[in-house]
């Protein structure tokens, strides 16, 4: 009898192993980590961590400023963070770090597991989560849309990995996942009138993955034909079709971890190209944007980005913000440091910044380049003197057509994470994390981590 999808990938989750993994990567996924966690820390001081951390009170203490949550809730709350100021990572769709590593550092935080499990348990969470994702396709993309109804399922194998679950086991898990999954919210969450704190519901997933895999070792089981035929999960996700080859080619030969991006900038990931390029801009004209020099900005960018809310000015707060291209723009030619900075009530309210802002005239991509470069952005800048200053971005910094350099990645994280433990604690998970191949415990990572967040 043909093994079902479900089947299929929990054998997948199974049989990877570590010493199989290519070098190359067993380095991605380090540095997957490493932004992940980055990511984390640098929503430590936000007024969302505040409110996780009344509605934990009451969770025990394990030592002096450690909480050992239960895994789900762990997961919850890291997955919510980590995607918090929208700096996560980014792959062809979605975010999966945020719910990937939400899950494994969670669950290796009740676990004797060392860096090798970890690697090795972060890889088979990108593997599943994103070919499920690439597997699902929608016309018009904007009808039904969710990241966090489908990246329930690299929560749950990072999850069924690190607790070490045979096939059986572990396919159990991914039916149990598929159908307790949170619903495709984002046209509500995001698209709607005002973009929400609640955007792509990842703690759910996070919390549901961790939970599908420790249901599935307690006997409790799900439809393992759940992917298949017109009533299987692509339907449940709104999609028009699935890809079916998609959900398990490759698998253990080819990695969609090295297609994954990290983000120079705190912002949905359809404007990096755009601030990038007016960034450039400024830098050309050599002006000082804060000096009220008359001029005309103008960004030809994809058409999502010139309708709201990305084309919202002067947005309210920091959820709005994320998805404002004309505030992140004028952050970035400010000067201001991208992560929370961004959304601090003084920039929000920032008579120059909100000037800079209104200033932008936005005009859509055609069809014909968009099919070529779907995520470019042009920018224009016209000054008083009579210069005319142009920058094309095909591919933002950060994109894996474009990566970000290791280096970069790395000040990214000391900032992020310094400014919430400091810089000594920061230097310390840094060199963590740049062993954790040969660790034999991550249990330092993990309480370093969990006794911050």
């Amino acid at each position: 009898m043909t093994p079902s999808i479900a089947q299929r990938i929990g054998e997948y989750i199974a049989a990877e192993s570590f010493s199989r993994l290519p070098p190359e990567v067993i380095h991605k996924s380090k540095l997957c980590i490493m932004d992940s966690i980055g990511c984390l820390f640098g929503a430590r001081n936000l007024p969302v961590s505040r409110m996780m951390d009344s509605f934990f009170t009451g969770n025990h203490a394990t030592g002096p400023g450690v909480r050992l949550l239960d895994p789900g809730m762990a997961a919850f709350r890291k997955a919510s963070l980590i995607n918090a100021l929208d700096f996560d990572d980014i792959y062809e769709k979605g975010h999966p770090g945020a719910t990937v590593i939400a899950a494994a550092l969670s669950m290796a935080a009740h676990r004797e597991c060392s860096g090798a499990d970890l690697l090795e348990a972060v890889v088979v969470g990108y593997e599943v989560s994103c070919r499920v994702g690439i597997s699902l396709h929608q016309t018009p993309r904007k009808t039904i849309h969710g990241h966090g109804t489908w990246q329930v399922f690299g929560a749950t194998a990072a999850a069924a990995k690190l607790m070490r679950l045979e096939a059986r086991q572990a396919a159990q898990a991914i039916a149990i996942a598929a159908v307790n999954a949170p619903v495709a919210s984002v046209m509500k969450t995001v698209y709607g009138k005002t973009p929400s704190m609640a955007k792509n519901n990842f703690g759910a997933a996070a919390q549901t993955g961790v939970n599908a895999a420790r249901l599935a070792v307690a006997g409790f089981e799900g439809p393992l034909d759940v992917f298949e035929g017109p009533t299987g999960f692509w339907r449940m996700a709104g999609a028009d079709e699935c890809d079916f080859g998609k959900l398990t080619s490759g698998f253990g030969s080819t990695y969609e971890i090295s297609k994954v991006g990290f983000k120079p900038f705190s912002c949905c990931r359809l404007i990096q190209s755009s601030v990038q390029a007016c960034r450039h801009v400024f830098t050309m004209a050599g002006i000082d944007a804060a000096a009220g020099e008359r001029i005309k900005l103008g960004v030809t960018a994809p058409p999502i980005v010139c309708e709201p809310p990305f084309s919202t000015v002067r947005p309210k707060d920091m959820w709005a913000a994320q998805f404002s291209a004309p505030h992140a723009i004028a952050m970035a030619v400010l000067g201001v440091e991208p992560g929370p900075d961004w959304f601090a009530d003084d920039w929000l309210r920032h008579d120059i910044a909100g000037s800079l802002q209104d200033i932008i005239e936005f005009m859509p991509r055609s069809a014909r380049d968009l099919s070529r470069e779907p995520h470019a952005a042009s920018a224009c800048l016209q000054l008083q003197d009579g210069r005319v200053l142009e920058k094309h971005v095909p591919f933002a910094e950060g994109e894996a057509a474009n990566p970000m350099q290791e280096a970069a990645l790395e000040t990214k994280f000391r900032r992020l994470t310094s400014s919430a433990v400091g810089e000594w604690a920061s230097l310390e998970m840094l060199d963590n994390l740049q062993n954790l191949k040969s660790a034999t415990s991550v249990q330092p990572l993990v309480r370093c981590v969990s006794g911050a967040v």
